[in-house]
């Protein structure tokens, strides 16, 4: 039975191939771009270039210092973050790999891991094999439509497939979570110490802290319950305590460095926001009449109540995230259909359906609604958001990137000043700092940042202006992308020590370049309110 369990079946492997042909349906779509459009790609594999650029960007900053510094403001910022991923991708940048495919290859890893942590999940919840298979489709595929922000469409973290398009860590982070619960539970039935879980759990939580702190709160929840029926075992109690120290120790980390570090503490600051549950529960609400009837009766096991703890976990870790000491709660609902599932298809198992006639066919016709039509939904979109925009760096001219390369090969060093539609890629392909760029990253003031680069890239400004501007940023180049009008040659030439041409691409060279000053330098709580006024 194990060996046979152990085997993935034809099925399992058609979901596989499945998941995996999802996962590189936006990279279809850039490479045809590329290919038969003759575009210039900057490497995104994702409907949000920010995030993308965020990963490369710490990447590349990981190649030269392996600790991570914030790349998206030209101030002085410590080398502090620590992520594994990251960390091996800046070796590979390093050893001469090109920023986006070290990124890029951890697209497999991340698919191999979702698949092999569900199908686990799903097998050690699950013992007959049609309602198996249905709860592993559910997992790796289900969507649902709801409203959102005035609109129909779909969530895309609670959708695994849109995950794929460029968020490998918390896949991983997903796949490691459910590993972890799965050892964990083999370990405790066992009567046994394993390190594995332990592990798992450390490595969700550095990949993606959310995904942390859920497997933290269901161990906790379902310990307490079992603690109360079982009382206290030597064993068990040490597992737990390894287990919870290992997954809590990155998330104490994270802590200290949203305290310690003025970079993260603003980009958590920036990254708050709320997100309406009722639009969360409609996606859920297909599923949740079963799932409920799943949950009918008292646990017969430690992991029943895991499996029942854990929809619980991430409404808690959401309500956290959504309260202001954390950020960006929509990441805890990540995972959430893997045991909403599970329950919905123990509940449906548990009605008798033997006088209902077809009901296997009805059964796969309700499997077919609750996957295909988010999937399908998803994949027509993508070409929208992944398509040639207009200040979209997907695609750019062949002048800037020409203009980049320029950047990426001079040996002279020194910040970037351009607009963000080019610095958000600068970090990325550059290896350079950028004075805007990311505005979870780019701050204090990253709307006034913004708006003064505009000015300055538009000739707004007038000449003296626009030289104090350039000066007080602390930037060694000034790049002007292809939209710049007019030149900036009259306002930057009593600057300039050089200025190169790429067609309608420009960099500029500072002379003699300051460090960064004024108002939108400044870090709190100085930089609360912005005195310079710019006319």
């Amino acid at each position: 039975m194990r060996a046979r369990r152990a085997r993935i079946d034809r099925f399992e492997a058609l979901l596989l191939a499945a998941f995996a042909a999802v996962s590189c349906w936006v990279l279809a779509i850039d490479l045809y771009q590329v290919v038969v459009e003759g575009r210039v790609w900057t490497g995104t594999d994702g409907f949000f270039i920010t995030d993308q650029m965020q990963y490369l960007a710490w990447i590349q900053s990981a190649s030269h210092h392996v600790l991570v510094s914030n790349m998206f403001v030209l101030r002085g910022t410590p080398a502090d973050y620590f992520q594994p991923a990251i960390v091996i991708s800046g070796a590979l940048v390093a050893l001469g790999i090109p920023a986006w495919l070290a990124l890029l290859l951890w697209k497999p890893v991340a698919v191999l891991a979702t698949v092999l942590g569900i199908r686990a999940y799903v097998h050690r919840s699950v013992a007959d094999t049609p309602p198996r298979r249905a709860a592993l489709a559910l997992g790796l595929f289900y969507g649902s439509f709801t409203v959102l922000y005035g609109s129909v469409g779909v969530i895309g973290d609670m959708f695994p497939g849109f995950l794929t398009w460029g968020y490998p860590f918390g896949l991983i982070a997903l796949g490691a979570t459910l590993y972890a619960l799965v050892l964990y539970d083999r370990a405790r039935t066992a009567a046994r110490l394993r390190y594995a879980p332990a592990l798992l759990g450390a490595l969700s939580s550095l990949l993606h802290p959310w995904q942390g702190e859920t497997l933290l709160l269901i161990v906790v929840a379902s310990e307490l319950v079992w603690l109360r029926r079982e009382g206290w075992q030597r064993r068990r109690v040490e597992l737990a305590a390894v287990t919870l120290a290992a997954t809590a120790l990155p998330l104490l980390y994270y802590l200290v460095l949203g305290k310690a570090d003025p970079s993260w503490r603003l980009a958590r600051e920036a990254s708050r926001h709320a997100f309406p549950l009722w639009s969360i529960a409609v996606v859920l609400l297909p599923l949740l009449p079963f799932a409920v009837l799943g949950c009918r009766g008292r646990a017969a096991g430690f992991w029943q109540t895991s499996v029942r703890m854990f929809p619980l976990a991430c409404l808690v870790i959401y309500a956290f995230s959504a309260s202001g000491a954390s950020a960006t709660p929509l990441h805890a609902f990540q995972g959430i259909t893997v045991p909403l599932g599970v329950l919905a298809v123990q509940g449906v198992a548990g009605i008798r359906w033997t006088r209902l006639r077809h009901r296997r066919l009805l059964g796969a016709g309700a499997l077919a609604l609750a996957t295909i039509p988010a999937t399908a939904y998803e994949l027509h979109l993508a070409p929208q958001y992944m398509g040639p925009q207009t200040q979209n760096a997907n695609f750019i001219q062949r002048d800037e990137r020409a203009a980049l390369d320029y950047l990426q090969d001079e040996r002279e060093p020194g910040g970037v000043l351009s607009r963000a539609y080019l610095g958000l890629t600068v970090p990325a392909k550059t290896g350079r700092k950028t004075f805007i760029g990311d505005c979870l990253w780019s701050n204090p003031d990253c709307p006034r940042r913004s708006q003064l680069t505009n000015q300055l890239f538009n000739g707004q400004l007038r000449p003296w202006v626009a030289r104090r501007f350039v000066r007080q940023s602390g930037a060694r180049f000034v790049l002007a992308d292809c939209s710049t009008q007019p030149r900036l040659d009259g306002e930057l030439l009593p600057l300039a020590a050089t200025i190169h041409r790429f067609g309608c691409a420009s960099v500029y060279e500072v002379s003699a370049p300051t460090a960064p000053a004024g108002a939108l330098a400044e870090l709190p709580p100085h930089a609360a309110a912005v005195r310079t006024t710019w006319r």
